[in-house]
């Protein structure tokens, strides 16, 4: 009797500590799936979950293969500065100052690339424009934001 009392309360605790442990199975992972799932299973199975983890798998595969249209506006506004540095017209130094305006604003705030491939060239995409528009006060605004973004972070503003 004295060795079941003593028995009992290790049973109790071992088989609380077993229960603990166990983990309960999604019901998606179970053998008795519906047939529907499986086939769904079956043509999604090139596709990522949608988890965090993986959310970030694809952000960082995009990050690696750009932004097509990031860089269409960056040629696009380096197109327009050519022009306008060969002619000096006003008409050309207004187109120049919107493509620049528009490649740094995507760049900044579309722009589906990490931060640090987006924010130091939207900077000095906006330094062009205030450059020959020292008024413009959306890109004063904008240069601002970023240059706060870089001083929170501990880093140095780039160039």
């Amino acid at each position: 009797m004295h060795n079941l009392l003593v028995k009992l309360p290790i049973i109790l605790f071992v088989s609380v500590l077993l229960a603990s442990c166990t983990k309960e199975v999604p019901k998606e992972l179970l053998n008795n799936q519906k047939p529907q799932q499986n086939q769904q299973q079956q043509t999604d199975k090139n596709q990522m979950p949608d988890d965090s983890i993986h959310r970030n798998l694809s952000q960082n595969q995009q990050d690696s293969q750009g932004d097509n249209k990031a860089d269409e506006m960056m040629k696009a506004a380096d197109d327009a500065e050519a022009q306008y540095l060969k002619t000096k017209s006003e008409s050309d130094k207004k187109n120049y100052v919107i493509k620049q305006m528009s490649a740094a604003n995507y760049l900044m705030f579309e722009a589906n690339l990490s931060p640090k491939k987006k924010y130091k060239p939207a900077l000095q995409r906006y330094n062009k424009v205030l450059e020959i528009d020292p008024k413009n006060s959306e890109a004063m605004e904008n240069k601002k934001q970023i240059e706060e973004i870089y001083q929170s972070m501990g880093m140095p503003i780039p160039n």
